[in-house]
């Protein structure tokens, strides 16, 4: 059964800041909607700096104070993605070189309150892309 992809603007809200930190680096990222969403929504979830996609392993998701694998996330049941707050995903590995890097983050979840059948949901896509710049001795 089709769903439904709601792809609302405010782009400029998701990526929201990069940084390199102790670990690698971390991005900032929030949501494009108009409503937060139980983090167990997201459905799919990947990151690519510079067009390379960042391996999932790498990847942290740190959410409410909590740190999540990707293959975590659709667990988290009692993790709220809010509007206002941003989730921070940090990359392990070699920081980033100071100055500009692309990013493309695919972010695609359900919309919980739109169910169209047993396990049929209305989706939103919270994707996103732009030129971010890590500063010089940007650690956090």
């Amino acid at each position: 059964m089709p769903t439904k992809f709601m792809k609302l603007g405010f782009d400029e809200q998701v990526l929201r800041r990069l940084a390199n930190d102790s670990d690698g680096y971390v991005l900032d990222v929030g949501l494009n909607y108009y409503r937060g969403t139980p983090i167990s929504a997201v459905e799919r979830m990947e990151l690519s700096v510079d067009g390379e996609r960042v391996d999932d392993d790498r990847i942290l998701v740190e959410i409410n104070g909590k740190f999540l694998r990707l293959k975590q996330v659709p667990l988290a049941f009692t993790e709220y993605w809010g509007v206002k707050t941003p989730i921070r995903l940090h990359v392990t590995g070699e920081p980033l070189a100071a100055g500009p890097h692309h990013v493309d983050f695919v972010c695609e979840a359900r919309v919980v309150y739109m169910q169209f059948a047993p396990g049929v949901y209305g989706m939103f896509d919270a994707s996103a892309s732009a030129t971010l710049a890590v500063a010089e001795n940007s650690e956090n």
